[in-house]
């Protein structure tokens, strides 16, 4: 049903004149979305909490206090709404990282040992994966919030799954997923053979397989090196045609020491598969086995050399103006967000976002999205970018750390971090302040519910 309309404070409607600064604002549309439209959902992995994602009420932004924490208990019925299905916990789902949406109302989420692999936060074993096994993938209806394992983990040694809804994968985890709404399938990153899946989004079964790089003829346990590690995955609708891009790590360097503040540093790019018109990859296929390996043409490098520190990107989201976000992870403190734009057969520098409230403002956890503001019931398509953070709200010295998600205009915010408390929107997970040393680096992805609204052509 459709929600009702809240009046805004002043504050939120500078916020939104702000966003519009450098434009003419004539794409505000008179919109109103239906729930779930502009629900956010959240992985995360912390101590002191039992559940490993949430979801959020984040339609009418307009109800979010500026610069403080939406999630604050002290709010009452101004806090923002926080659900949590059943399932959704350390001991049945396990940790998940990965999350993708499609048009009929499932949430994915996807097994993850990442949270263990930069700053650790909690030891991990094989155990805490969830019932799914390490390349679980769970489907979860948001009206009914049932939870089912839609792809399980197959023995490695078994290297092609088409035909099933299972993974081969050794306690590795997976990189990301993300959904195909044109053709209703999932993609999943494998991180134990570098290699993308492409799976029904209806039943779980995998309809093919491609590996875009090293073709291991003798794959062994465990996750593959740097140049075949995938990681960060993404859908674009172009000119009629769809294409996969995928994030690559090139080269890693792995601290000496646990716990290290600089994380896996090295490099990495952002590539491409086109999809032909039935949503196969456009690549050469061995024999009839249904795993495709790269063509001449395919895959199609679209940014080399990604800037930052970071080996990983973690997340790629586009809006529907086919802008492309990236989410660095690694260093907690050292992290970046990055937003392209497509010009010709070239991507450009977008807009500049900073997050988190400590040093250069590069606190990035690792996931991104595009999500719609809301003002006084009209709505601006993908007017708000929202992104994971460590270290929010830090240097105003108000006494409250935040750690969580980040809502920001897509116009970007300040390079002077603690000015984006009079812009941003904040909600921190745990309901706890200042608590860095359980909590940071334990947060994950975000992925927030495509509204009907027409596009923000920006």
């Amino acid at each position: 049903m459709k929600k009702s309309i809240i009046k805004i404070s002043g504050i939120a409607m500078l916020l939104l004149s702000t966003s519009c600064s450098k434009e003419s604002c004539s794409y505000v549309t008179e919109c109103t979305p239906n729930e779930p439209e502009g629900f956010m959902v959240n992985t995360m992995n912390m101590d002191n909490i039992s559940n490993t994602a949430a979801i959020y009420k984040t339609t009418f932004t307009s109800n979010a206090p500026i610069g403080s924490d939406w999630n604050d208990l002290s709010l009452g019925t101004n806090k923002v709404v926080e659900v949590i299905p059943t399932r959704w916990n350390k001991s049945d789902i396990g940790q998940v990282f990965g999350i993708a949406i499609d048009d009929n109302n499932g949430i994915y989420l996807s097994a993850s040992k990442l949270y263990n692999i930069d700053y650790p936060v909690v030891p991990f074993t094989s155990s805490s994966f969830g019932t799914a096994g390490s390349a679980g993938i769970y489907k979860t209806d948001v009206v009914s919030l049932s939870t089912i394992d839609f792809v399980t983990t197959e023995n490695f040694l078994n290297t092609n799954t088409v035909g099933r809804a299972k993974i081969p994968n050794a306690d590795t985890g997976l990189g990301n997923i993300a959904f195909d709404k044109k053709n209703n399938q999932l993609f999943a990153t494998n991180l134990e053979d570098g290699r993308i899946y492409r799976i029904d989004g209806t039943t779980g079964i995998v309809k093919s397989i491609y590996d875009p790089f090293v073709q291991e003829l003798t794959p062994s346990a465990g996750m593959v090196a740097a140049g075949e590690q995938l990681w960060g995955i993404g859908i674009l609708e172009k000119n009629n045609k769809t294409y996969v891009f995928f994030a690559r790590t090139l080269t890693e360097s792995i601290p000496t020491f646990s716990n290290s503040f600089n994380g896996i540093t090295g490099t990495k790019s952002i590539y491409s598969i086109e999809l032909d018109s039935s949503g196969e990859f456009l690549a050469n296929e061995i024999g009839s086995t249904k795993l495709f390996v790269d063509s001449s043409s395919q895959p199609k490098l679209e940014i080399a050399n990604v800037p930052g520190t970071q080996a990983k990107i973690t997340d790629i989201a586009f809006s529907c103006s086919g802008r492309m976000l990236l989410a660095e992870r690694g260093a907690p403190h050292d992290s970046k967000v990055l937003e392209y734009i497509n010009s010709g057969s070239s991507w450009i520098v977008g807009s500049m976002f900073y997050t988190g409230d400590y040093l250069t403002g590069d606190n990035s956890a690792g996931g991104v999205d595009y999500g719609d503001r809301e003002n006084l019931g009209s709505f601006v398509k993908d007017d708000v970018v929202w992104a994971t953070a460590n270290a929010m709200n830090y240097a105003n010295n108000t006494g409250v750390l935040l750690y969580g998600v980040q809502g920001m205009s897509s116009s970007g915010n300040s390079p002077i971090t603690s000015a984006n408390t009079l812009t941003d929107l904040f909600i921190d997970y745990d309901h706890v302040y200042n608590n860095s040393g359980t909590i940071k680096g334990g947060h994950g992805d975000v992925e927030i519910f495509d509204s009907s609204c027409p596009c923000n052509k920006r």
